[in-house]
Order: structure tokens, then sequence, then C-alpha cells
């Protein structure tokens, strides 16, 4: 299946005729034709229906165009890439990590850095159980999760984030800094799913102190769980900014104050492996500035 053929198929696709479509290509419209007949052929299903001097898409044609145009992004993507490299120039990367992280950690790094600031050029969003998973199978050059690269990717720690308890400023605990664990027992609280890795820390820390929480929410979201926060449904624990003009308090167990592990991982045969170094240092100087913001820690 070539690229230029998925081009014309696109182009047939939006102008819904061959031969406005061989006119903007341009192409000769007989060739258009059989181009199109051709992956049809290849693909083994009809892709349009066809009336009187017009195609439109059917059913498999509407199911292979997001493919196509993924396909086709892809390769003009790598295109643009290897040319910036060839020239020397430095490599825009994008990376994978989960919601909160992107959040909290990667966009305000981007956007602190200016106009000379870190080369991403995008963050895809991924549970952090499969971050790495799918740093393998896309087209990110790194990733960040809660847990360690597994082999053969190179791994690198980048620091701690804190859990913070998240209250409305009605509460009472409103103007304080940080709260230990036992207090923080004795009210509702709305926690993360277990795929979370702020809920495993929180669930470990309350069984090892021999607590038991007086009520527990879960949410999927931890924006939601803010919200709910925010309407006085409860305490809620997550890793993120405050929103909803919550106030974050660190939360102290006896061992010591909640907090969740961050990796990075790439391959280290990439291309770019200095460019991800310096990102991953950069990410790394960021998070420790970010701790500060917590005289709880």
């Amino acid at each position: 299946m070539e690229l230029r053929v998925l081009r014309y198929f696109l182009a047939v696709a939006e102008a819904e005729s061959v031969t406005a479509a061989a006119r903007r290509i341009p192409l000769a419209q007989p060739s258009l034709s059989r181009q199109l007949s051709a992956l049809e052929k290849e693909l083994g299903v009809t892709l349009f229906s066809r009336g009187a001097g017009s195609l439109t898409l059917n059913a498999a044609g509407r199911r292979f165009r997001p493919l196509a145009q993924d396909l086709v992004r892809r390769a003009e993507q790598a295109a643009e890439t290897m040319a910036a490299v060839g020239r020397g120039e430095e490599a825009a990367l994008a990376v994978v990590a989960a919601a909160p992280t992107v959040a909290c950690l990667l966009a305000p790094f981007m956007a602190e850095g200016g106009t000379g600031g870190p080369a991403l050029r995008d963050a895809l969003q991924e549970e952090p159980s499969k971050v790495f998973d799918t740093l393998v199978h896309s087209d990110a050059d790194f990733g960040v999760s809660t847990t360690p690269a597994p082999a053969p990717l190179e791994s690198a720690f980048l620091g701690r984030t804190p859990v913070l308890a998240q209250v409305p400023p009605s509460h009472p605990w409103a103007g304080r800094t940080s709260i230990t664990l036992a207090e923080l027992v004795t009210e509702p609280l709305i926690v993360m799913t277990r795929s979370h890795m702020a809920r495993l820390v929180v669930d470990e820390a309350v069984s090892a102190a021999d607590l038991t929480p007086a009520d527990v929410t879960e949410s999927g979201s931890s924006a939601f769980a803010q919200a709910l926060a925010a309407r006085g449904r409860g305490v809620c624990l997550v890793t993120d900014t405050t929103r909803f003009d919550l106030r974050a308090l660190v939360v102290h167990a006896p061992e010591g104050p909640l907090t969740v592990p961050l990796y990075a991982g790439w391959d280290p045969s990439h291309y770019a492996d200095s460019a991800i170094r310096a990102l991953v240092d950069g990410l790394r100087t960021h998070l420790d500035a970010r701790l500060e913001q917590f005289p709880g820690l």
C-alpha cells in the first residue's frame, strides 16, 4: 500500500468526485480511477458508493479514512523529523504520560521554557501502567510513568511528586499546609481507582499504619475527584495541581510524606538520545522546583 495512493483516496473522499480530485492532485482522471480500484482490490473491500457523477464513502470507506489519515500524517511527520535531523536542527519530541503528569509536570515545564525552551511537540495521554508499552508501539519518543521503564528501555529517576489532600476554602483544614494520616482517615475520602499510583501509595500507608478510613469514594478522574471535594463531598487525594479554589495539604504518614515516584524511559538507541537526556535533566530540575512550593515536605 503506497502513501501516494492513500493521498489519492483521501482527495477523492474529500471531493466526493474523481474528476474534482483529479484536478486538485493533479492526475489524469482514468489513472486516478485505476489507482482507487487497485486500492479497493488490495484491501478486499469497496470504499465508495458510486452514484451519478459522485462518490461517497460507504461504511468500509468511513472506517478506513481515519486510518489512511493517520498513516499519511505519520509519514509526513517522519519525513519532517528526519529532514530536521539531517540539517542538524534540534529534534522536536513527543512524550507519553498519564494525564496528571501531563497537566502538572510536562505542560508547565513546556510553558515556562519560552521560545528557547524544551523541544516538545506533543504529549500523548495514557494510563500509568500502559505508558511504556504505548511508547514502544507509537510515535512517542519517551515516556514518563510511576514505575521504572522495563528493559531494554533506558530508565531514569526524575523525582517524586506529592500526594495532596485537597479541601475547599470552607474546610477547617483550609489554612493548614499539612495533615497527618491519622487525622485524614477521620474524614470522608475521595481517592483514585487502583490503576493510579496515588491510590496505591495511600492504601499502603493506611494499611502500614493500621488505620481504617471512615468513608471512601472512588473516582477514575482526578479532575472529577477535585470537583467532588469542591462540592464538600470529602477530601480528595490526588497528585494534581489544585483546581476549583481547593487548598492543598501535604499528607504525613509515620514513615514520612506521601509521594509518588516518577521515571522517564526511552530507547537508548534513539537518534535524539542526547536531546531526550537533556529533557530528562530539565524535567528533574523542574520537579525539584515544584516540590519547593510545599513547605510540609
